[in-house]
């Protein structure tokens, strides 16, 4: 409900926050590595001989094929993201909205992310040179400019997109802006931490879990800094509640420790 109400006090739970982003972003992420690289491994002839939490192994693709398994975690993250931002367009009520909001911001960033690391480092699923997900590319310091500059423009769309929603949904105000910390840190730090946590679970060391599990976490939603302290205080308040829900904290326990438990260790198919 939306209403000019100066007493509108946006209000989300923090447990709920907790089990929201527990239960959101292990999926998010098999989304990502099963839906994206796993599926299109699969689809080019392949056969995938490792599945594990943040990587997939799919060995003998050559050239393009190559190129298509190591482009699709992130396709999939650019559509996820479309989609959301398109449902939450449509949906109303406090949860629904809030759900949709974490899948555009996390994918949106997510995507953006990858491009401006690869176009950095050259690691990673974007890397055109050698050693990276599309090489070998010609004229591969061409390609990273060019893969860091999208990737720059796109994050910085994504989080003024992202404020701007939470700007819609809690409205101005010292609560408003003290709400949308809450939201923005709790994605931020329980995504970073249980990424971490199930990472090290990982059979290849502290590699996979610093540029894989932590670079897509800590550092590609990095721009919640930004969604969080953003200040709209010209907004009027909306009366956006939403209280606790036990279910949604035991599910997203369960979830992420099904995660931890089945892809963190690595799941060899051949």
């Amino acid at each position: 409900m939306t209403t000019n109400d100066a007493h509108a006090r946006p209000s989300v739970d923090a447990w709920t926050l907790v089990g929201l982003a527990l239960l959101l972003l292990p999926l998010l992420t098999m989304a990502h590595e099963l839906l994206g690289h796993a599926v299109t491994c699969v689809a080019t002839g392949h056969q995938p001989s490792e599945l594990g939490a943040y990587y997939i192994e799919c060995p003998g693709t050559q050239g393009w094929d190559h190129r298509l398994v190591a482009m699709a975690g992130t396709c999939v993250d650019v559509v996820l993201a479309a989609l959301a931002y398109l449902a939450w367009r449509r949906l109303r009520g406090p949860l629904p909205r809030l759900v949709a909001w974490i899948v555009f911001t996390v994918k949106g960033m997510v995507a953006a992310g990858y491009w401006m690391f690869s176009g950095v480092t050259n690691l990673g699923d974007w890397g055109p040179d050698v050693g990276g997900g599309l090489a070998p590319l010609p004229w591969p310091w061409l390609w990273r400019v060019g893969l860091f500059v999208v990737g720059l423009v796109v994050y910085i769309l994504i989080v003024r997109v992202a404020i701007r929603m939470l700007g819609v949904m809690l409205g101005g105000g010292e609560q408003a802006a003290r709400t949308k910390r809450r939201i923005a840190m709790t994605v931020y730090v329980v995504g970073g931490v249980s990424a971490l946590l199930v990472g090290l679970f990982n059979p290849h060391g502290m590699v996979i879990t610093l540029t894989s599990a932590v670079a897509a976490s800590f550092g590609g939603t990095a721009g919640l800094f930004n969604v969080a302290y953003s200040h709209r205080p010209d907004l009027p308040a909306q009366d956006f509640h939403m209280g606790r829900h036990p279910v949604l904290v035991v599910l997203g326990v369960l979830v992420t420790a099904a995660f931890a438990v089945a892809l963190g260790p690595t799941i060899y198919l051949h």
